[in-house]
């Protein structure tokens, strides 16, 4: 199945209870299903939706979390040359 290509526009539209996504290295993650599921707890999750948390999300996991945890989360990829 080919992924969604998103604007970051697209993107911060979606940064509320039950409808959260998140850029991590110009991956798109629709995360809303997993916030209260999130060990750090929902709010930490839910303050960095909508934009690109690249740099929140390394500082506090490693690659195994974004490849095992995160990767049934993933609905795309935000557009070529997009400013982040």
């Amino acid at each position: 199945m080919a992924k969604e290509i998103y604007s970051v526009a697209d993107v911060a539209a979606h940064n509320k209870d039950k409808d959260a996504w998140v850029i991590i290295d110009g991956g798109v993650y629709d995360m809303s299903d997993f916030l209260d599921e999130h060990p750090g707890g929902k709010k930490i999750l839910l303050n960095s939706c909508g934009k690109d948390s690249s740099e929140k999300f390394w500082k506090f996991h490693s690659k195994k979390v974004l490849e095992k945890t995160a990767k049934p989360f993933l609905i795309g990829a935000v557009e070529a040359g997009s400013k982040l």
